[in-house]
């Protein structure tokens, strides 16, 4: 594994620049309905409903924004027609700020980033994307404290896993999300459930990160995420005041339920599901209880 996927700079000049804490940014710090990561690279993204509206950089003694100009209003068939770029685009984190409103709704009328109004189900299940939910798992819960973190393993494999936590103990953990009716759960036409590769791809990860120290002695991803929370405090987003001394031998897969009524498919479903999720790291018995109450 490259270390490369671990470059974080506390004093970087982004960094330094928000420690300060323009007008702009204490914005976006006060809005409730957006979260902020940090990223390797000295990077930081915002985020809102899962998705990332910002990605903010430093050069040069300026904070430059970059966003995807759907957001902002674009019409790709528009674009296309017109021969203007569909796709991310650099702004004054100022002017985004400024159009945060629009930015929001343009979030919203994606699918990827949908939830039911008032919690209504439909056909007995309530119709949240996993991007939604992912968001509202992190924002109510202040142990997690990274979302979205991906690099390459040495096969050359890409990972992405959703959320990070860590425990009032310091114990880093690394979390998959899925919804309870996503196909990667299932067995396909004859092959195994897809999450047991990306668990397996997982495992992989943790046992590769193992191998590495970083400029401390430390375990890469323990130093890593102390430079992180280092980085959070600095910037005005801290979320947890526990330090960082382990990292879980485990990925957590954990599995959002969403039925609101049971039926006999549904048994057979959550049945195999218990099957595919048997010696993986889940929450998949007190998903069966959950489902077992309705």
């Amino acid at each position: 594994m490259d270390k490369k996927y671990f470059r974080l700079n506390k004093d970087a000049g982004l960094f330094e620049f928000l420690s300060h804490k323009p007008l702009w940014w204490r914005m976006l710090l006060e809005d409730r309905d957006l979260y902020i990561n940090v990223r390797k690279d000295n990077r930081i993204n915002v985020y809102y409903r899962g998705a990332s509206i910002m990605s903010l950089s430093y050069n040069e003694g300026k904070v430059t924004a970059e966003i995807h100009n759907y957001y902002l209003g674009y019409d790709k068939d528009t674009c296309t027609a017109l021969g203007i770029k569909y796709g991310n685009v650099k702004e004054c984190p100022e002017e985004l700020v400024c159009r945060l409103p629009m930015i929001k709704k343009r979030v919203e009328a994606n699918k990827k980033y949908t939830t039911c109004i008032e919690d209504e189900g439909k056909e007995g299940n309530i119709y949240s994307s996993e991007k939604y939910v992912q968001s509202q798992i992190y924002m109510n819960d202040s142990h997690y404290f990274d979302t979205e973190f991906a690099l390459r393993l040495d096969d050359g494999t890409d990972i992405r896993i959703d959320l990070v936590k860590m425990s009032d103990s310091g114990e880093i953990c690394f979390v998959e999300l899925k919804l309870i009716d996503d196909q990667r759960l299932y067995p396909s036409r004859g092959e195994r459930a897809e999450i047991r590769t990306q668990m397996e791809n997982y495992e992989k990860f943790i046992a590769e990160a193992d191998k590495l120290k970083g400029k401390t002695g430390k375990p890469i991803l323990v130093e890593y995420y102390t430079t992180v929370l280092e980085i959070m405090e600095k910037i005005g987003v801290q979320r947890t005041s526990a330090k960082p001394v382990t990292v879980h031998d485990k990925v957590f897969l954990l599995i959002k339920q969403t039925y609101t009524k049971k039926s006999t498919g549904r048994d057979k479903r959550l049945k195999t599901i218990k099957e595919v999720c048997e010696g993986l790291y889940s929450n998949i018995d007190e998903v069966l209880t959950d489902y077992n109450r309705l």
